[in-house]
């Protein structure tokens, strides 16, 4: 089996900087979608790998492919946009991708380019269509045409693979957790916000939670660091992205004994890596509520 580059880390070192990298592809439909290739683990070829079709609890499962020797979900983003399928052998394609420590595969039509975006470049648009995260501008044939980025959070509760948190909170939330302080969050996916809230609830916790980046920064400057016990920030945000939030915090001295915890579905080793460079104190994959609560605990403690 080849991939079209055995690994995203050789095509871009996007990770690096404040710019968001998108895959940018066609659905089968030709509509183009994007996805932030810091969740990308490879391109594959998709004649190149056996797929099985297998029982489906939803018609957004399109079967499993062997890549790299284990098993892989594939999706069919054209039937979780309810737009009209293709025949399997028709997308030449599969993104694939890790979201809370799950691999997946996308099938695509094809590939179009690798573009980069700084967050003033993307528009939120969650409120008005929870399948997409936001939209930008990419040129195709030397013309501007509307991109669309997907919700990734929102697809896998689709699906049936991550749920409302209750069941993970009432397990592994087992006692409140004391602390005279404020916890600030950012968090654009409206499904991941739901589920911090409850999680700040149940461990009846004092919090403010924003929907980007930026807004979390100014009410930084308004409070008394003192007061602040701990910050949760998701990394894929327009406006102000999760990088920018714990570069501004680490790169305070007034600011940089405040614990960061990253809140992410991006999960891949070269997120983990960058984090860790900034100085970040944690790192939780979205919707892992026991690592979630123990890190905090720890943190509000220390």
């Amino acid at each position: 089996m080849s991939s079209m580059g055995s690994s995203v880390e050789q095509m871009t070192q996007g990770h690096l900087r404040n710019v968001q990298q998108l895959a940018v592809f066609y659905t089968g439909n030709n509509n183009i979608y994007a996805i932030n290739i810091a969740k990308v683990k490879a391109f594959i070829i998709q004649e190149e790998v056996t797929i099985t079709d297998t029982p489906k609890s939803s018609n957004v499962i399109a079967g499993i492919a062997t890549i790299r020797g284990e098993p892989v979900t594939l999706l069919n983003l054209d039937n979780w946009l309810g737009l009209p399928a293709l025949k399997l052998e028709e997308y030449k394609l599969i993104i694939f991708c890790e979201f809370n420590h799950k691999k997946v595969g996308f099938l695509i039509k094809d590939m179009l380019d690798i573009v980069e975006k700084t967050t003033e470049d993307l528009r939120h648009t969650e409120e008005q269509n929870s399948k997409i995260t936001y939209t930008t501008y990419v040129k195709v044939h030397d013309k501007d045409e509307l991109c669309t980025v997907f919700n990734a959070e929102q697809l896998l509760r689709d699906i049936g693979w991550t749920d409302n948190g209750d069941e993970a909170l009432n397990r592994y939330v087992d006692a409140p957790l004391s602390s005279s302080k404020v916890i600030l969050a950012a968090e654009d996916s409206g499904v991941a916000r739901e589920i911090l809230i409850k999680f700040f609830e149940k461990a009846k916790l004092s919090y403010e939670i924003f929907k980007n980046g930026k807004d979390l920064i100014e009410r930084i400057d308004e409070i008394d660091p003192a007061k602040i016990g701990l910050i949760i920030t998701d990394i894929e945000m327009p406006g102000t992205d999760g990088y920018q939030v714990a570069q501004y915090v680490k790169g305070s001295s007034k600011l940089e004994h405040i614990p960061i915890i990253v809140n992410s579905s991006m999960t891949t080793d070269s997120v983990r890596q960058k984090m860790n460079i900034i100085g970040v104190d944690g790192f939780v994959g979205k919707t892992d509520i026991s690592t979630l609560y123990n890190i905090t605990k720890e943190l509000l403690l220390k």
